[in-house]
C-alpha cells in the first residue's frame, strides 16, 4: 500500500525543480506593522475614514488588547485587489 504522504513530497519536489528553473523562489514580503495614525498619514485619509474602512471589512486589521494594529503589506494588496479579503 502506498504511503499518501509519498505522493505529497512527489508534488512539492516536482513544484521546487519548476521553481529553480524559473530561476525564483515566491516571496512574501515581510511583515511591517503599523498604527492607525501611520495608516491614515500613509494613505492621506481621516482616522473616522480608516474606522469606516475597518467596519466595513475594506482594510484589514487585527487588535492588541484595546490598540488597532494593521500588516502594511497585506493592507496595500487589499486595497490593490490583489488579496480577497473577508
Amino acid at each position: 500500500m502506498l504511503n499518501p504522504f509519498d505522493e505529497i513530497f512527489k508534488r512539492f519536489d516536482g513544484l521546487e525543480s519548476k521553481f529553480a528553473e524559473a530561476g525564483t523562489l515566491p516571496t512574501i514580503p515581510p511583515p511591517e506593522i503599523i498604527d492607525r495614525d501611520e495608516l491614515c498619514k500613509r494613505l492621506a485619509i481621516t482616522e473616522p475614514t480608516a474606522i469606516r474602512w475597518e467596519k466595513k471589512g475594506k482594510i484589514p486589521c487585527f487588535r492588541i488588547g484595546s490598540s488597532v494594529r494593521y500588516n502594511w503589506p497585506v493592507v496595500i494588496n487589499v486595497l490593490e485587489g490583489n488579496l480577497n479579503h473577508k
